[in-house]
């Protein structure tokens, strides 16, 4: 936190009332098991949880304040020793902190969303604006309504730059996060699938990944993906807007790419912008990754980058866990673990990046999730993609397996559990093989969306070419 808030400030800005002292805090806390003595500690309630009933745990753990909703009561006089703020909503007093340390903040932040390419992007960014100052980024998966505050929370007086990445679930969720972030620049990935059972529609998805755009700065940037079908709709939402735009091809856009090179381990490019060129290289594999690193380059140069600079700062990137990390298992065996999250878009990248590994080519895909009525028609049009791809194996678990192993043909294997999957890999395909002379070269791809738990395979292959 940059610098302490009062409890009267918090309360102004929630439309809530203070009981006791009007004292202040430089930190929040809404776990007991993780609240620090001085934190404020905030009781959010959720679908499985009530952080109302902690109240007494925060006190004893030494929070020098806390937040609860209008109309609960703290239960025990003993608490009102403690000064706390009652609220209408106490999620929403969460991002008003947040918002109050965001308008503090005298640097520059960073919002983005997409269907894809969210933590890549992000990543790519920090490596880039950490050249010319530190840099608070979103940490893991904290894009949601709890996870974005705590990210803009974590700002402090040393940070230059802040990177905040936003997912959504519902409409209206980029809208309510990017009006606690207020960024400086706004850069919008694409509107794929992801999550369309909730969502209803491809529409709903489109609109609400344009909500970046509603919270930018008079004076702020937007960064647009002219290579996505939907983006004449944010185009038009932006006129009198500055504006960048990036294609991996379209010469028409800000920044493009040419003479694209990529492989299992990395990739090659020039970058274009305004009639100047540099030369890119990425340490990591696929032209999606062309495509976020067009973004964060997109945000560099509006914030004063040079392309060396990005240069430099994009080639020390490094993977993250179960995002298309790389892992060698032996001199033979590739494992590209993919296993942290899966949809038609990703799902299609990551078959890119296996095709072009040397030597023998398996896909262990797991069912991707949340894609409701449009759940079949997306696995059956991955199913085709798949058999186009150079993939010479692929393992199929999940609801649609058995009709997506008919359109792959005699490629493709259903199989019920991971453990059935390992047993064929080691039977059938003998990717365990330590004899050179007797081995071929093999990548194994493992992905599938979170609920598949397609990391527990991945875990069982290493621990089983390690013995």
């Amino acid at each position: 936190m940059i610098e302490p808030i009062s409890l009267s400030q918090l309360a102004a800005v929630s439309k809530g009332q203070v009981k006791g002292s009007d004292i202040k805090f430089s930190s929040v806390a809404i776990d007991t098991r993780t609240l620090n003595k001085g934190d404020l500690y905030i009781a959010i309630k959720g679908e499985n949880f009530d952080g109302h009933q902690f109240i007494r745990n925060a006190v004893e753990k030494g929070c020098s304040a806390f937040v609860v909703h209008s109309e609960t009561d703290p239960g025990d006089h003993e608490l009102d020793q403690i000064p706390y703020v009652t609220v209408k909503n106490t999620l929403k007093a969460l991002g008003d902190c947040s918002r109050i340390n965001r308008e503090n903040f005298q640097g520059k932040v960073i919002g983005l969303t997409g269907s894809t390419g969210k933590t890549s992007t992000k990543n790519m960014l920090e490596c880039i604006l950490s050249e010319e100052g530190q840099t608070c980024a979103t940490q893991g998966n904290f894009n949601n309504e709890i996870g974005v505050p705590l990210t803009l929370l974590s700002i402090n007086e040393n940070h230059k730059f802040a990177v905040v990445e936003m997912g959504a679930r519902n409409r209206g969720d980029i809208e309510y996060l990017t009006d606690f972030v207020q960024p400086d620049v706004a850069i919008l990935l694409n509107a794929g699938t992801a999550h369309i059972d909730i969502f209803g529609s491809q529409e709903n998805i489109v609109l609400t990944k344009g909500e970046i755009f509603s919270s930018l700065k008079s004076d702020g940037l937007a960064v647009v993906n002219i290579d996505d079908p939907a983006h004449q709709i944010w185009l038009d939402s932006l006129v009198g807007k500055e504006l960048i735009t990036f294609s991996m091809s379209n010469e028409k856009a800000s920044l493009y790419a040419k003479d694209i090179d990529t492989d299992a381990h990395s990739t090659n490019y020039k970058l274009f912008y305004k009639g100047c060129w540099q030369h890119i290289s990425l340490p990591v594999p696929g032209l999606h990754n062309v495509a976020n690193s067009l973004a964060a380059s997109a945000a560099a140069i509006h914030l004063g980058f040079s392309l060396e600079a990005i240069a430099r700062g994009l080639a020390k990137l490094t993977t993250s866990s179960g995002r298309l990390m790389t892992i060698p298992c032996s001199e033979k065996l590739l494992v590209i673990d993919d296993s942290y999250n899966a949809n038609p878009n990703s799902m299609r990248a990551a078959i890119d990046v296996l095709s072009l590994t040397p030597g023998f080519k398996i896909a262990v895909l797991g069912e991707m999730a949340e894609l409701g009525d449009f759940s079949k028609k997306l696995h059956l049009e991955l199913a085709k993609y798949v058999a186009e791809s150079t993939v010479d194996k692929v393992y199929l678990i999940g609801p649609f397996s058995s009709e997506m192993a008919r359109i792959i043909g005699g490629r493709a294997e259903v199989a019920h559990t991971k453990l059935e999957v390992l047993e064929s890999l080691e039977i059938k395909d003998d990717i365990f093989e330590t004899d050179l002379n007797r081995c071929v070269a093999t990548s194994v791809l493992i992905k599938g969306s979170r609920s598949t738990r397609m990391d527990e395979l991945v875990e069982l292959i290493i621990k089983k070419a390690a013995h």
